[in-house]
């Protein structure tokens, strides 16, 4: 083996020198500083970025070109007029009054109750031993005629529970389908918009406006006191879940009760929209019937001779 590098200074070799452990080092020189430089250099080619100057040469590629959206077409004068009117509906819409069984029944129970006191007063001060038949026969007729008006809250027992718009539109058509229609169900069935109408503003106008259009429609085709019967046909609206406003679009027709295969005495297709109250049930924000189609009358052929 080759003689160790010592120091000038004395024949003993250093023991923290790590050149004494390699044999062919000299000795101006600490071994140290060599393996440093040497690990160094080898780190520098381990790290180095193989074909880096080659990749930078090479020229960028051009840039992807952003497809356009296609223009849209513009809306014509009628839509963009149809989309206005529909947009200020839909602002405005709302309801003030929710319904409920006070405000539908409110009315009647007072007049029941006056009837009853009426009533009860004539009967107590026209009662008689001597002319008990006056006296039950008049009780008879009083008992009847307050029965008579117990009639709007006896066609209206059952709730209007109108989750989805389409039973919104059947319970306020259905409450015209009686004898004597529940006026006051219907007017509590409409939005503000639906009780403010160029037909009426109140809910005596109301009254009138359907009273007039149910004359109309009974005038030539129904005889004596037949009810008519409004049946909600092709209702179609778009999904109402989350929604609190919405357009529809359903034919009504119209029958007469217990004739129905005859077909119906005028159909009309309705455009209309609902809005959602606080109470979350739905509103008809028009309570109009528009004139539709008129059912042409049968007429029977005379028979051959």
């Amino acid at each position: 083996m080759a003689k160790s590098a010592q120091r000038p200074e004395d024949g003993d070799p250093e023991i923290a020198d790590a050149a004494s452990l390699f044999h062919d080092e000299t000795p101006d020189r600490p071994a140290s500083t060599e393996a440093s430089r040497d690990v160094s250099s080898h780190s520098d080619d381990v790290f180095d970025v193989v074909g880096a100057d080659e990749d930078d040469a090479k020229p960028a590629p051009p840039p992807r070109p952003i497809p356009r959206p296609a223009p849209r077409a513009k809306p014509s004068p009628k839509e963009t007029k149809e989309a206005s009117e529909r947009r200020t509906v839909e602002e405005s819409a709302r309801v003030d009054q929710v319904w409920s069984r006070g405000a539908e029944w409110g009315s009647t129970l007072v007049l029941l109750a006056i009837a009853g006191l009426v009533f009860a007063a004539l009967i107590y001060f026209t009662f008689s031993v001597d002319h008990l038949g006056r006296s039950f026969l008049l009780v008879l007729v009083c008992g009847a005629v307050w029965v008579l008006l117990t009639y709007p809250i006896v066609i209206t027992l059952e709730r209007p529970v109108r989750m989805t718009p389409e039973q919104a539109v059947k319970d306020f058509h259905t409450a015209i389908s009686h004898h004597f229609p529940h006026f006051r169900r219907m007017w509590l069935l409409l939005s503000s918009v639906g009780q403010s109408a160029p037909e009426f503003q109140s809910f005596p106008e109301f009254q009138q406006y359907w009273k007039a259009r149910l004359a109309a429609l009974r005038a030539g085709r129904v005889q004596g006191t037949t009810p008519l019967a409004f049946e909600v046909e092709s209702f179609k609206a778009e999904k109402s879940a989350g929604k609190s406003y919405i357009e529809a679009s359903y034919t009504i027709s119209v029958y007469v009760r217990g004739k129905t295969e005859d077909g119906p005495i005028e159909s009309v297709r309705v455009e209309s929209s609902l809005v959602k109250g606080p109470d979350g049930m739905w509103y008809l924000n028009q309570g109009t019937l528009p004139s539709g189609k008129s059912a042409e009358p049968k007429v029977q052929a005379d028979p051959e001779w």
